[in-house]
């Protein structure tokens, strides 16, 4: 087994993640969004009316950890929240005019930062980087969520 190589993953991935919110922060500071907020826009700006479980889903992230990114996209002017016609238990989310101008910069931030970041790295390479990262990911995220469901008693 290669449990050796855990200590190099962690590292580089965990270097990878600090770049890439330095990367985006800066690239989006005149905007009112930074690293935690872009995903978001950037997904209504391309699913306009998605429902907060779907984000929640498409993220994997947790109801509070949403709750608090709606909450300051909402106090930025960014989204507005329509309670649905037949189920008042679910909301779709919209973005604002204001929010369009980040969402375009966010695309431009990504095609940047993908250029910089695959600069002299041959496609197929990229491409099993990024089946590789989807497992891993897949893999712990059955763990976490797992452990989390066991621990909230479902």
């Amino acid at each position: 087994m290669a449990e050796h190589w855990f200590p190099d993953i962690g590292r580089w991935v965990s270097i990878f993640d600090r770049l890439m919110k330095m990367y985006y922060d800066r690239g989006l500071s005149e905007f009112e969004i930074g690293w935690g907020q872009q995903f978001y826009v950037e997904y209504l700006y391309t699913h306009p009316g998605a429902s907060a479980q779907e984000m929640a889903e498409r993220f994997r992230v947790d109801r509070a950890t949403l709750t608090k990114t709606i909450k300051k996209l909402n106090e930025v002017g960014y989204i507005h929240v329509i309670g649905d016609e037949n189920d008042r238990r679910v909301r779709h989310l919209y973005l604002t005019e204001k929010a369009v101008p980040a969402a375009e910069q966010i695309k431009k931030v990504h095609k940047d930062f993908f250029e910089t970041l695959s600069r002299d790295i041959p496609e197929e390479e990229i491409r099993a980087a990024v089946q590789t990262l989807r497992h891993m990911t897949d893999n712990i995220n059955q763990k976490v969520w797992h452990r989390m469901e066991v621990h909230h008693g479902k």
